[in-house]
């Protein structure tokens, strides 16, 4: 082969430091065949550079790329070398391929870009790799750690969520809602597998920890991180007072006989301030005929009016007002209610002091939801959080 044409063949294969011999195809697919020229090996275990040669190990055919649809195999020849210093055997070439695999890293790495917004199906047919060998890259690859490297010297802004994995199974998601990154997915809802990673986080780095309305989140959180402030996420906080105001519509549904009384939901959920003047008359008119709901749509829309405080004495004027209005009330979950807010009325507050939220935290929820759907569904636990975390890693 002309010499031009073998350096033309090794820029466009990347196969720097190598020989390339005889190119065929076979079965419609292209072998190439390919040899070391590396001279100056470095063990691998000591990092000493006193080697010497151990003969050449059996020539294998490897993945290496696609052209034109077809799979572009390298038959490798390697050298193999004899430390002199602590008596271990290797082969060179150790950047283009790992030991035992029938893939180079090229291929690896573009298996693993076409998972990242992929099924499993669609990358094996795009690919022509097997689903367990794109499943033992994915665990080979992907590790808990993966994203969760912090720089120490900066103050870090948590936010913990959960989201459903498979039908009522629940997995914890922890990320940095200043920078918009995702520390970790678990692979349960368990409050000590959450614990566990927390225990990594230095913990005087850390300023705010934004959670929802969940006890087991908050006694994690203030165990893990003393000095830190909790932060209830508002959209928990405002998404709770709508629940709290469906279940009381639904229930003074419940009360006539059934089907004869329908009252409508959308408009006791829809924000007061976005109403126009015709649906606030019927608005009116349903709580003068439902004069049990009135109390509960009052206090939705000061839980919403709340958040449109500009400081924290402001709202915390508002919120005591809320609940001062639910505490003596003659129904019980009203009552319930105002014990809940005040509850959590520090951590609610705490969203003054930094404006922190988990927004970006239920955007990475969105994110997963569509990476499920690409996937039609994953089962195992193990394939599931590493392929989420796959489709964070950064380009």
């Amino acid at each position: 082969m002309a010499r031009s044409q073998e350096n033309g063949i090794t820029i466009l294969l990347g196969l720097k430091g190598y020989e390339v011999g005889r190119v065929s195809e076979a079965e419609g697919n292209m072998a190439v065949e390919a040899r070391s020229r590396e001279t100056d090996p470095v063990c691998p275990y000591c990092n000493s550079v006193k080697l010497y040669r151990h003969g050449l190990g059996v020539r294998r055919s490897v993945l290496h790329s696609w052209t034109s649809g077809r799979k572009v195999y390298l038959e490798l020849s390697r050298q193999r070398w004899r430390c002199r210093g602590c008596g271990h055997c290797s082969s060179d070439g150790a950047y283009l391929l790992r030991p035992y695999s029938r893939m180079t890293r090229q291929v690896e790495q573009e298996a693993l870009w076409q998972l990242k917004d992929r099924s499993f199906s669609q990358a094996k047919r795009e690919l022509g790799v097997s689903y367990t060998s794109l499943r033992r890259l994915l665990e080979k690859e992907i590790d808990g750690e993966v994203l969760s490297c912090l720089p120490l010297e900066e103050e870090i802004f948590l936010g913990i969520d959960e989201h459903g994995f498979k039908h009522r199974e629940l997995v914890h998601m922890v990320t940095e809602v200043r920078k918009r990154r995702v520390l970790r997915i678990s692979k349960d809802d368990r409050i000590a597998s959450l614990k566990d990673f927390l225990l990594n986080i230095p913990k005087d780095e850390v300023e705010d920890v934004c959670i929802d309305m969940k006890e087991g989140l908050r006694k994690v959180a203030e165990t893990v991180f003393p000095r830190a402030r909790m932060v209830v996420n508002p959209f928990h906080v405002i998404a709770d007072s709508n629940r709290r105001m469906d279940e009381a519509r639904s229930m003074e549904q419940d009360v006539h006989p059934k089907r004869k009384v329908q009252i409508p939901k959308k408009i006791f959920l829809i924000a007061g301030e976005k109403l126009s003047e015709g649906v606030n008359s019927k608005l009116a008119a349903l709580l003068d005929k439902y004069p049990g709901l009135k109390v509960f749509y009052g206090a939705k829309e000061k839980v919403r009016e709340l958040y449109r405080q500009k400081t924290r004495e402001e709202a915390a004027s508002t919120l005591d007002n809320v609940i001062l209005n639910l505490r003596p009330a003659d129904d019980g979950e009203l009552i319930r209610w105002g014990n809940t807010l005040k509850h959590w009325r520090d951590p609610i507050l705490n969203h003054f002091e930094n404006w922190t939220s988990n927004g970006s935290t239920e955007g990475c929820n969105t994110r997963i939801k569509m990476l499920k759907r690409v996937s039609y569904g994953l089962n195992n636990a193990e394939v599931y959080w590493r392929k989420m975390l796959l489709g964070f890693v950064p380009c």
